[in-house]
């Protein structure tokens, strides 16, 4: 596999080698600091039939829900998980600003697509603090359970997170998924919060507060198709 086919990420938490697919920003390849080339070389020609495989599903998926090229801002948000969509409305100014009136969003500024895009990426993470941190409390207390505190970020590869103290760290982009998969996600980390770990005890906690636990935990592994592509290219 020839070094333009893919981007290499180089990781200092990484413990192992993977490969990540996505529409917006191909193949990403993540290696512990220190790997040798040699080793990286026969990981992916290891996973090259992996790699062809994903590629054909994310492409085939691609542009279901957001057909809009990866560099091309959105014209209509679709927030899911709110069951909301919110019309993208891009006005002149002086410089580039974000507002909301309930109805559309208006992004105010001139024709510098990745400030308007980085302006769009902090908006969403604004109504993400305003949204899921309540929709995480609410499924905690409806399950007797307690954590630390919420944050809500901006992972490139993660749902979500908890650490061992207890705080449990959410993705804005988790905005575009169906509620049900967010319930899960977020019923995940509160089971991490007394299992650190996926032993059996885990899944079987989380099999408890959500039935459907198995058939979501698989839908998750396409989940990326429900995210626009400019926001993929993080």
């Amino acid at each position: 596999m020839s070094r333009n086919e893919f981007q290499l990420r180089l990781s200092p938490r990484a413990t192992r080698m993977r490969i990540d697919v996505t529409p917006g920003r191909g193949v990403i390849v993540v290696v512990p600091e220190g790997t040798p080339d040699a080793a990286v070389r026969r990981f992916l020609d290891d996973k090259r039939g992996w790699i062809d495989r994903a590629r054909d599903r994310v492409a085939s998926e691609a542009g279901q829900y957001d057909p809009a090229e990866p560099g091309e801002l959105p014209a209509c948000l679709h927030l899911r998980a709110l069951a909301a969509e919110y019309p993208v409305q891009f006005e002149p100014g002086d410089r580039v600003r974000v507002a909301h009136d309930g109805a559309a969003v208006r992004v105010t500024g001139g024709d510098d697509a990745p400030a308007r895009r980085a302006a769009l990426v902090a908006w969403l993470k604004r109504h993400g603090r305003d949204h899921l941190p309540p929709w995480l409390q609410r499924l905690a207390a409806d399950h007797g359970f307690d954590f630390r505190r919420v944050a809500v970020r901006g992972q490139r590869t993660r749902w979500a997170s908890c650490s061992g103290r207890g705080t449990i760290s959410l993705n804005y982009k988790l905005l575009f998924l169906p509620p049900p998969l967010v319930d899960h996600v977020m019923l995940h980390e509160l089971a991490h919060t007394r299992h650190l770990n996926h032993s059996r005890q885990f899944w079987a906690l989380l099999s408890r507060l959500d039935p459907d636990a198995e058939q979501h935990h698989r839908a998750l592994h396409r989940a990326r198709r429900w995210l626009p592509q400019w926001v993929e290219l993080d």
